[in-house]
C-alpha cells in the first residue's frame, strides 16, 4: 500500500527486480526447477486418491443395490414391472468349463439391463448380444489368443464339453482381469441356457437399481428390498456393499499430506539455500542501492518480486506434469472439479512455501548497510572458530571450505539425506514384505492346493460323491515328484443372519488339526463347547450390526436353518486360507464337527481344499500333472504358490514402486541443491581459487580441495541417512511385519543394494561436480580471474 505522503516506486522496483532475473539465470533455473518439483509431486498425489476414488465412484454410479438370488424368469419379470426400479438386469452364471486348447472359458447368459450394469466388468463393445442357440458373444482376448481373429457374423469353434462346436459370433467384449486368470467370457444366448443340461429354472439372479437412488439411503433400500423378497417369497437378496462403501466413502487424503509435507520441506531448504547464495553474492549490489537512497522495505520487494515471478513460473509445469501424470496412470479418473481443486491447492501450497523460504534471504537483504557492504566482499563469509597455526594442505582446504557456512551446509545435508531416509525406510519395507513371504501365509505345507470350484452348492457335490476322494488321491499321488496330500479344509458355504443384517461365506470344520491355530487367533471369547456354538471372523462383525460373542444368529449350511451361538470371534486376518488372488473363499466361520453331521448326515466327506506337498526341483512336472488331473474335473480348482506370488509382486511394484518414485523425486531437490551451491562457490571463489594458484596450488592440489569439499557432504548425508533412517526403518518394519505376517515379527533386512545405488549415486555426483568446477575455471587465465569482480 502507497501512503499519500509516499512516492510510488513500483515501475522502479519492478524494473530493478527484472534487470536482477535477467542477471541471474542459474539461480532461476535453479527456483523455478525447486518450485516445479515440489508442484509435481504436491499435485500428483493429490489427484491419485482423487482419481481411485472416482473410478471407485463410476464402477458403481448406476449399477445396482441389491441383488435377488434363486430367482426365476417370472420374478424377474414381476421386478421389472416395480416402479421403484429404474433398471432390472437378468443374469445367469452356468459356469467355468476348461478347453483342450488350454484355457478357461466362463459361460453367462445376461440381458441387455444386465450388460449395462455390469459395464465396469464386462462391455459389450461391438455387436449385439445373442439370441439364437447357435449364437454367442465372445470377449475379445478369447479372439486374439485363441482364435484366429473372428469378426462379427463369422464363426468360431467352442471345445469345452457343455459348448461343443461352430457358434456365430454376435457381439465382441471387453472383460476386467480375462488374461491374468487365463480365463476367457462367453455370453450365451437364453434359448442355448434352457437347454444346458445342468440349467436350474430358479437359478436366475435379479440385480435391481432404485429410481432415487441418491435420496434413499442404505438402511432405506434393505429394508425395502427384504419386504419385496418377502412379497414375492424370493429366497434371498443381498444389498451391494461396494456400492454404498464408495458412493459416499470419503477421499483419503492422509498420504497425500505426508507427501506434500515432505515436498515442501524439502522445497523450503533448496529454495532458501539458493536466494541465501543469491542475496550474498549481490550484498554489495544491495549496499549500493542503500546508498542512493534504497530503503530496507525497498530492497524486501525487489526480492519478494523476484521470488514470486519465479515461482508463478514455476508452478505451471509441475501443475501440469502431476495432472498429466495422474491422468496418465488412471484415466477413467478424471474429474475436472476435483483435479481443478488439486492444481488451486498446489499453487497455494507452493506461493506459501516460495513465500516462507524467502524470508530470512529478504531480511538479510534488507538489513544490510551500506558500510557493511562495502566492507564485506564477495566469498567472504564468518569463519567459525578457526584454530591458529592449523597445517594447511588440499584435503584441510577442503573441510575448511565446508565449515565455512554451517547453516549452507546443513540445509545442503538435510535436502540430500531427506530423500535417502525416504528411500532406506521404503526398500526396507519391501524386503519385509516380501512377496514369497507373504503368498506362503497361503501355501504353508506346499506349492499346491487342488479344491472345489463349481457352481453348484458344496453340499451338493459333496452329497452326490465328494470328487476329493480316495481316487483322486493315489491320481495326484502318482504324478512325478508328488510326496504327500493333506486334507487342510473341511467346509462348506453358509449364510447367516440377525434380525437386521445378513451375510455369506465359507464356513470351515474346527479340526484337532486347525484348533490350535484357530484358538491363536481366537481375539474375543471362547471356543466351541457345544454342537450350537460357531466362531466368527471379525472382517464380518461389522456386516452384522457390529455383533459380539453371546449373541445369536441364524446359520444355513444349505438348506437347513438352525440357531446358533457366537461363542467367540477371531482375526480373519491371521485365518486367510482361501484361494485365488483375492482369497475371496477364506474362512467366515468356524463350526464344530457335529453341527456338519447333525445338518448333512448323507454327507461322507466334507474335504473342501488338499494342498500337495513336492519336490522343489520336479516344479514344472508336478504342476504340468496337477493341471492334467484338474483339467478333466469341472468342479475341481488348482491353485499355486507362483501364482500368489506374481499377485503380490504386481501389487508390490505399484504401491512400493510408487513410493520408491517419490523419494528419487524428493532426492532430486538435494541435488538441485547440491548443483546450485556447487556453481555458487564456483562464481564466489573464483578469485580466492586463483590467487592460491598463483601462490603455487597446482590444478591437481585445487581440485583435490574440491573433492575433498564434496565428499563431506556426500559423507555427512549418507551419514545422517543411516543414523535417521535405520531406527525409523526398524520401527515401521515391525508394525508392517505384524499386519501382514499375522502378529509375526519378521528379522529387519537391510537394502544393500538400494541404498549401494544411493551411495554410489550420491559420491559420483559430488566427485563429477568437483571435477567439472576445476576444469571450468582452467579455461580462464589466472590474471582474468584475479581481476574478475563479481
Amino acid at each position: 500500500m502507497i501512503w499519500p505522503f509516499e512516492n510510488d516506486t513500483d515501475a522502479i522496483v519492478k524494473k530493478l527486480a527484472k534487470k536482477s532475473l535477467a542477471s541471474e539465470k542459474r539461480r532461476n533455473l535453479m527456483v523455478v526447477a525447486a518450485v516445479a518439483l515440489a508442484a509435481f509431486l504436491i499435485c500428483f498425489a493429490a489427484v491419485i486418491p482423487v482419481s481411485i476414488a472416482q473410478i471407485q465412484r463410476n464402477q458403481v454410479a448406476d449399477t445396482y443395490e441389491a441383488v435377488f438370488t434363486g430367482v426365476d424368469a417370472s420374478d424377474t419379470a414381476a421386478l421389472k414391472k416395480r416402479p421403484e426400479f429404474a433398471r432390472v438386469g437378468e443374469y445367469y452364471l452356468l459356469g467355468e468349463e476348461h478347453s483342450r486348447q488350454g484355457y478357461n472359458v466362463s459361460y453367462v447368459y445376461c440381458d441387455s439391463e444386465m450388460m449395462y450394469i455390469a459395464r465396469s466388468q464386462m462391455e459389450l463393445i461391438k455387436g449385439r448380444l445373442p439370441e439364437l442357440a447357435n449364437e454367442v458373444a465372445v470377449s475379445e482376448y478369447f479372439l486374439s489368443a485363441y482364435d484366429t481373429g473372428a469378426e462379427i457374423g463369422e464363426t468360431v469353434r467352442l471345445d469345452t464339453e457343455s459348448f461343443h462346436g461352430d457358434y456365430t459370433v454376435t457381439g465382441i467384449l471387453e472383460s476386467e482381469g480375462e488374461q491374468e486368470a487365463n480365463t476367457c467370457v462367453a455370453v450365451v444366448s437364453k434359448t442355448a441356457l434352457a437347454q444346458h443340461p445342468g440349467f436350474d429354472p430358479s437359478g436366475y439372479r435379479a440385480y435391481v437399481h432404485f429410481q432415487n437412488d441418491r435420496q434413499l439411503g442404505e438402511e432405506t433400500m434393505t429394508a425395502h428390498c427384504r419386504e419385496i423378497a418377502a412379497q414375492y417369497g424370493l429366497p434371498h437378496v443381498a444389498m451391494n456393499s461396494n456400492y454404498f462403501a464408495y458412493h459416499s466413502r470419503p477421499i483419503d487424503f492422509v498420504p497425500t499430506f505426508g507427501i506434500a509435507a515432505l515436498a515442501l520441506f524439502g522445497g523450503y531448504v533448496v529454495i532458501q539455500s539458493i536466494f541465501r547464495i543469491s542475496v550474498h553474492d549481490k550484498i554489495q549490489s544491495y549496499g549500493q542501492l542503500r546508498t542512493i537512497g534504497a530503503t530496507a522495505k525497498q530492497i524486501r520487494r525487489i526480492v519478494k518480486r523476484e521470488s514470486r515471478r519465479l515461482c508463478c513460473i514455476g508452478i505451471l509445469p509441475g501443475v501440469l506434469l502431476g495432472a498429466g501424470g495422474g491422468l496418465l496412470l488412471f484415466p477413467k479418473g478424471f474429474h475436472v472439479g476435483w483435479y481443478g481443486l488439486a492444481a488451486l491447492l498446489t499453487a497455494v501450497a507452493c506461493w506459501f512455501m516460495v513465500s516462507i523460504s524467502v524470508l530470512r534471504p529478504v531480511k538479510i537483504a534488507a538489513n544490510i548497510s551500506p558500510l557493511q557492504a562495502v566492507r564485506l566482499s564477495v566469498g567472504q563469509e564468518t569463519v567459525h572458530g578457526r584454530e591458529k597455526h592449523r597445517k594447511l594442505s588440499p584435503l584441510s582446504m577442503g573441510f575448511a571450505n565446508f565449515q565455512r557456512d554451517r547453516k549452507r551446509s546443513v540445509s545442503i545435508v538435510a535436502s540430500l539425506s531427506l530423500g535417502g531416509i525416504l528411500l532406506l525406510v521404503v526398500s526396507s519395507i519391501v524386503l519385509t514384505r516380501s512377496p514369497g513371504q507373504i503368498a506362503r501365509l497361503l501355501f504353508p505345507d506346499g506349492d499346491y492346493k487342488i479344491y472345489l470350484s463349481s457352481e453348484q452348492p458344496e453340499e451338493e457335490v459333496m452329497a452326490a460323491g465328494n470328487p476329493l476322494n480316495e481316487e483322486l488321491r493315489k491320481q495326484i499321488l502318482s504324478v512325478d515328484g508328488v510326496r504327500s496330500v493333506l486334507a487342510t479344509r473341511r467346509s462348506l458355504h453358509g449364510k447367516f443372519r440377525t434380525s437386521a443384517d445378513d451375510g455369506a461365506g465359507m464356513c470351515d470344520m474346527l479340526t484337532d488339526e486347525n484348533r490350535l491355530d484357530v484358538e491363536a487367533a481366537l481375539v474375543s471369547g471362547i471356543m466351541p463347547e457345544d454342537s450350537r456354538s460357531v466362531l466368527l471372523g471379525t472382517n464380518y462383525q461389522k456386516a452384522l450390526g457390529d455383533i459380539e460373542a453371546g449373541e445369536d444368529i441364524w446359520l444355513s449350511l444349505g438348506r437347513e436353518t438352525v440357531t446358533v451361538t457366537i461363542s467367540g470371534l477371531f482375526d480373519a486376518e491371521k485365518m486367510a486360507n482361501g484361494h485365488g488372488a483375492l482369497t475371496m473363499d477364506s474362512a467366515a466361520l468356524f463350526a464344530p464337527e457335529e453341527l456338519f453331521l447333525d445338518l448333512h448326515p448323507e454327507i461322507d466327506s466334507f474335504d473342501y481344499s488338499w494342498s500337495i506337498v513336492s519336490a522343489p526341483e520336479k516344479s514344472e512336472s508336478v504342476e504340468s500333472g496337477l493341471k492334467e488331473i484338474v483339467s478333466g474335473h469341472s468342479n475341481l480348482g488348482l491353485d499355486t504358490l507362483a501364482a500368489h506370488i506374481e499377485y503380490e509382486k504386481m501389487q508390490s511394484s505399484i504401491i512400493f514402486g510408487s513410493m520408491q518414485a517419490v523419494s528419487c523425486l524428493i532426492f532430486l531437490f538435494g541435488v538441485v541443491n547440491l548443483i546450485n551451491t556447487t556453481l555458487s562457490n564456483q562464481m564466489s571463489r573464483k578469485r580466492e581459487s586463483s590467487i592460491l594458484r598463483s601462490i603455487g596450488l597446482t590444478g591437481k592440489q585445487l581440485c583435490q580441495m574440491n573433492i575433498a569439499e564434496g565428499m563431506c557432504y556426500a559423507f555427512f548425508a549418507a551419514l545422517a541417512t543411516v543414523i535417521v533412517g535405520v531406527p525409523v526403518s526398524v520401527v515401521i518394519c515391525m508394525e508392517v511385519s505384524k499386519k501382514s505376517f499375522a502378529g509375526k515379527i519378521v528379522p529387519y533386512r537391510f537394502p544393500f543394494l538400494e541404498m549401494g545405488l544411493f551411495i554410489l549415486v550420491l559420491f559420483g555426483m559430488e566427485l563429477i561436480l568437483s571435477v567439472w568446477t576445476v576444469r571450468r575455471q582452467k579455461k580462464q587465465s589466472l590474471a582474468e580471474q584475479i581481476s574478475f569482480n563479481i
